[in-house]
């Protein structure tokens, strides 16, 4: 639980700068409000659904598999983001 926590920590210490260098100042709150809408809806309207029909065809731990798949993605794209450390679009 303890280690859960500090990963957790981690992401949400971190969270509100990375989404704030991503954007211009001028379209910041679209540019970060409407991928999190979506990706809300998307993924988090369908969750159920999946966990259901893993369930129903007998392999209910796939859900997990399905869950890790989608952190592993943005892993990914977090990993490969451009740095924005010395070209920050804040100081423009």
């Amino acid at each position: 639980m303890i280690a859960a926590l500090i990963i957790v920590s981690g992401y949400t210490s971190i969270n509100a700068v990375v989404k704030a260098e991503l954007f211009p100042a001028e379209i910041r709150a679209l540019g970060v409000g409407l991928p999190y809408a979506l990706t809300v809806a998307i993924f988090g309207g369908t969750a159920e659904y999946f966990a259901l029909w893993f369930k129903n065809i007998g392999h209910e731990s796939y859900f997990y598999w399905y869950v890790t798949a989608c952190i592993l993605i943005s892993l990914i794209l977090y990993t490969t983001m451009k740095d924005t450390k010395h070209h920050s679009k804040i100081e423009d």
